[in-house]
């Protein structure tokens, strides 16, 4: 179906089709705060404390209150929570609001949602306790996170003893990490987790047969030891990636340690190593990011470099060539954040970063949507998230592909209009410009047959029966190709 031949311009109306169904997506411009990249899914944290998720929705880990559809855009986390922080992990996600709140969502076989279950989730669940916290840290199936006392809690898997806690339990609830440590930092690995104290010490617990501890051993530990340094040597920071570990001196000196035989420690070498080695070239860098196979830093001035596996192009040099030192990553882009996929046995091959303006870039694997740039195009260079553009999609899961621009100027005659999209939930949504300003509802078992547009609104048709014309609801928005014969195109 098509509308009759008129001329406007469109903010954000999106027709995304499939051979049978579409899937619709309401738009926002979004400029994100934060950006963190889990095994084969991204999510960050827009202004105003809004999360969105893209990427593999296997297991719910987008919180859009759906499972089993990957996103190749940003959608929206349900719920009503506002985000200071969100942590992606391997097919869940964690996020942490403005009043110190700990939500979880997606995959929860080992209680890493810490809600005192095994279930999986598709929107934000509660941790559970009463706890308030200022870090959360998700890994490939523990979570950690820091209490406003600065002591450390995990839950969630622990057959290494990467919880800590001093045994090799599983927890579904926050467990408190045995040393009475006070931490002001802590990140979570495959199967280890490291923190750093208030006093700048670095400790790490878990498996540790490749050496990620620090310790100068290959023994796991169920209780935090201490990472060996050359005396005098603090860290402002660590990050746990797959197998190895790196962290951040005050001064900006780079350490790694673990795993090494894809060059990921940037020492120039490929031999592990069981105690930190100084990153090779010197460099002076404000935040450093292990993944599971490679490493990304960003310097004082937001200059990012990456060493490591290479395979899809996680580097973001242009290549999928491997690194054993850093190398810069392309674009002469200027990030404040970034971070290299990371939780995950054999995933965490993409990597993204943030602007200063609130803009967010990915690069490397792509196959599931994870980078956010509307495609499933794997890219070695940083490519923009969806224009700042981000949506939330409608429920249940719906096939489809999505693309965006910020406006277009559109033949209404070329618009391929949305059909047989079935809606499971009640879902209601209020146009807020126009007259009557008339809301459209859309029940359960509803089949929504088609989607009209028109100058002024939209008309859609359910069952044998036209709804009302309600006022312009913006849903996206993507350039169309002209329709055939039978009034049928694709939106690519």
């Amino acid at each position: 179906m098509r509308v009759e031949p008129t001329r406007l311009t469109l903010l954000a109306v999106a027709v995304l089709a499939s051979s049978t169904r579409a899937q619709v997506v309401r738009s926002d411009t979004v400029t994100f705060a934060a950006v963190s990249v889990g095994g084969i899914h991204t999510c960050g944290v827009a202004a105003g404390g809004v999360a969105y998720c893209w990427g593999w929705n296997t297991r719910g880990q987008l919180g859009d209150g759906t499972s089993g559809t990957e996103r190749w855009v940003p959608v929206r986390v349900v719920g009503d929570a506002r985000f200071a922080a969100v942590s992606a992990g391997d097919r869940y996600t964690c996020g942490l609001t403005t009043t110190g709140a700990a939500y979880c969502w997606g995959l929860n076989g080992w209680g890493q949602l810490g809600d005192g279950t095994t279930t999986d989730r598709s929107s934000p669940v509660l941790v559970a306790g009463v706890l308030n916290f200022k870090l959360v840290a998700t890994g490939f199936r523990q979570t950690c996170a820091i209490a406003v006392s600065g002591a450390a809690y995990c839950w969630g898997l622990n057959r290494a003893g990467q919880l800590g806690d001093g045994t090799t339990t599983d927890r579904s609830s926050p467990a408190r990490v045995a040393g009475d440590l006070t931490f002001s930092a802590v990140s979570a690995g495959d199967f280890h987790t490291c923190g750093v104290t208030t006093a700048g010490a670095a400790y790490c617990w878990g498996a540790n047969g490749d050496g990620q501890l620090g310790d100068g051993s290959t023994t796991n530990r169920s209780t935090p030891t201490p990472v060996r340094v050359v005396s005098g040597v603090t860290f402002a920071a660590v990050s746990a990636g797959g197998f190895h570990t790196c962290g951040i001196t005050p001064d900006g000196a780079a350490y790694c340690w673990g795993a090494n035989g894809e060059g990921q420690l940037g020492d120039a070498s490929a031999d592990g190593r069981t105690q930190p080695v100084r990153v090779a070239g010197g460099g002076s860098y404000a935040a450093v990011s292990a993944g599971n196979s490679h490493t990304c830093a960003i310097t004082a001035v937001g200059a990012a470099y990456c060493w490591g596996l290479n395979v899809q192009g996680q580097l973001g040099d242009g290549t999928t060539e491997s690194r054993r030192r850093p190398v810069p990553v392309a674009g002469d882009i200027h990030f404040v954040a970034i971070e290299a996929g990371g939780s995950g046995q054999a995933l965490g091959f993409h990597s993204c970063g943030l602007t200063v303006a609130g803009a967010a870039y990915c690069w490397g694997q792509n196959a599931r949507g994870q980078l956010g740039d509307g495609t499933t195009q794997d890219q070695t260079r940083p490519v923009p998230v969806a224009q700042n553009r981000a949506g939330a999609a409608i429920p249940p899961p719906l096939e489809g592909e999505a693309a965006y621009v910020d406006a277009m100027e559109a033949d209404l005659r070329n618009l391929v209009l949305a059909e047989e999209m079935f809606f499971a939930d009640s879902v209601k949504y209020s146009s807020k410009i126009g007259p009557g300003a008339v809301d459209l509802r859309l029940s359960e078992g509803s089949t929504l047959l088609s989607l009209q547009l028109t100058q002024d609104g939209w008309t859609a048709r359910m069952g044998h029966a036209y709804t009302q014309t309600v006022c312009t609801m913006f849903v996206g928005s993507t350039p169309l190709p002209p329709a055939t014969k039978e009034g049928v195109a694709t939106c690519k």
